[in-house]
């Protein structure tokens, strides 16, 4: 159970929270990285304009593209394979929201939020860089907008190398995902 657990963390948490793994792996490297950022001089926060407008709104996991992003750190993992219709089945009601300066992700009963200083904009790829903090402490990610023809936009976060790719959704689907992500969810044998 503790492999899906370090999956599930992994996966819900790829840009805004640290992978549980990482720190099992590396304890003292995350230590040092700590005393570094406590040490480091404040953040300059910049204006994210336009391009975080885009970003402030109601999202989703795009399915397809997180299974592809999963699958490629799974490796050779049986346990970890296992757990993919978990993660898949637990994807169907995550929603996240993002608000000026905070992201929060609604998901399998909980909710988590994590705050973030825009750093950086480059407005011609629609992408912001971001100083992120959380229940973890600090760590550097950015965001990156896609825009397409149909209207719909595509967030992709990413911190440490891993990504969490997201659709827009409309209020009624957040609402929807947001009160299913409120329920402990069923899984046969689980209960």
């Amino acid at each position: 159970m503790k492999s899906v657990h370090t999956l599930f963390t992994a996966f819900a948490f790829f840009a805004i929270l640290p992978a549980t793994a990482e720190e099992e792996k590396a304890p003292a490297k995350n230590q040092q990285a700590a005393e570094s950022s406590a040490k480091s001089p404040a953040v300059k926060p910049v204006d994210g304009g336009a391009v975080e407008k885009k970003f402030i709104g109601k999202w989703a996991p795009d399915p397809k593209a997180m299974m592809n992003e999963l699958q490629k750190g799974l490796g050779d993992d049986p346990a970890a394979a296992a757990a993919l219709p978990l993660i898949e089945a637990m994807m169907q009601n995550m929603a996240v929201s993002v608000d000026k300066g905070a992201v929060t992700i609604h998901a399998m009963g909980e909710k988590q939020t994590a705050t973030y200083t825009i750093t950086k904009v480059d407005k011609a790829a629609n992408k912001l860089t971001m100083q992120i903090t959380d229940d973890e402490g600090e760590g550097e990610g950015s965001a990156t907008i896609e825009e397409k023809k149909d209207g719909s936009k595509t967030l992709t976060l990413e911190k440490d190398g891993e990504k969490f790719i997201l659709n827009s959704i409309t209020d009624s689907e957040f609402e929807k995902r947001q009160n299913a992500a409120a329920q402990a969810p069923l899984f046969p044998g689980l209960e």
